[in-house]
């Protein structure tokens, strides 16, 4: 009899909360039992005179562990109580506040203002609040991971980053994209990016030292051409979208962003292009855009006119934007 198939593992489901999502005149009770001491250990209320409370937050677990959170919510006061600290976590997180915060521990108070980072555990008894609300995102990676790859770390850290710490800005972007992206993502990108999400706290934790290459290279390749991708998606209407100007967004020169195409075997212009013809592909093929001209649809996908299109979509598909649109109202 053959051996059964090893079973797939299942891949952790974002999930997102809210306060619209709790009846009753007490949601600060629901969010703080549900979202507070369930999901991420912490005792969590509205600051005082910060009523209604409004809260929302997206978590994405990762691999073994980690997790990345964003919230937005009114001015909030959370614990790491020491009753809390029982579970006996250790996780380390990177935390930054768009609009400032302030951290109260026994001994003694620490504020990280507008921008700037935390670089916080669980381990240790703190309070986090945020007097002006606002976004918040988190990275929590397992300690023990993180010590393997910087050996000096503290058992229970806390640190203010200033705005700027090389590092801090690429690590939450990459872990913003995982909370952001529309399609759940896969088991085997999850474990790659929680591999690559340790090797950038890692970094942060323990710089480099003058003359030492960097660390986390891998990492870093992949969480700014990720990034940069990202941007070249969100701009694909603008015809004249230039390396240039990507490359000035993520403070790196025009042949540093080539390089990271290079790496993918492709370049900046070839990608630029496969994102087009893609997202002109699936406006063709989506019911919903069927009164809308085909010229039209390839403007809005950032070609300069109908012919140069439609000889760069009959190469890749192998057929003509009227053949792909036709295709799609068959049964």
């Amino acid at each position: 009899m053959p051996a059964p198939a090893p079973a797939v593992p299942a891949t952790p489901k974002r999930l997102h909360l809210s306060s619209h999502d709790f009846a009753g005149p007490d949601k600060a009770a629901a969010l703080r039992e549900v979202y507070g001491r369930e999901l991420v250990r912490v005792d969590l209320w509205p600051c005082e005179g910060a009523a209604p409370f409004d809260f929302q937050a997206a978590l994405q677990p990762l691999h073994e562990g980690a997790m990345a959170v964003r919230c937005e919510h009114t001015p909030a006061h959370s614990w790491r109580s020491p009753a809390l600290m029982r579970d006996g976590a250790d996780d380390i997180l990177l935390t930054a506040s768009r609009a400032g915060c302030v951290i109260r521990t026994p001994g003694g108070v620490l504020e990280i203002p507008a921008g700037g980072f935390l670089l916080h555990s669980k381990a240790r008894e703190h309070e986090y609040i945020t007097p002006h609300g606002g976004p918040t995102q988190s990275i929590q990676l397992p300690r023990a991971t993180l010590a393997r790859l910087a050996p000096r770390l503290e058992e229970a850290p806390l640190r203010a980053l200033p705005p700027g710490t090389p590092g801090t800005a690429l690590a939450l972007g990459y872990a913003g994209l995982l909370l952001a992206s529309p399609a759940a993502p896969s088991a085997s990108l999850l474990r790659t990016a929680t591999a690559h999400l340790h090797e950038l706290l890692a970094a942060v934790l323990a710089p480099p030292r003058r003359h030492t290459p960097p660390p986390a290279r891998e990492a870093v390749y992949a969480a700014r051409l990720a990034l940069i991708q990202r941007a070249i998606l969100a701009r694909l209407d603008v015809p004249e979208l230039r390396l240039e100007h990507i490359a000035r967004l993520h403070h790196m020169t025009p042949r540093q962003v080539q390089r990271l195409f290079a790496r993918e075997g492709t370049c900046f212009s070839d990608h630029v292009r496969e994102q087009r013809l893609e997202r002109a592909h699936a406006l063709l093929a989506d019911p919903a855009q069927r009164g809308k001209r085909v010229l039209d649809i390839a403007l809005e996908s950032g070609f300069n006119g109908f012919p140069a299109f439609s000889r760069a979509f009959r190469r890749r598909f192998g057929m003509t934007p009227t053949e792909v649109r036709e295709a799609a109202k068959s049964p």
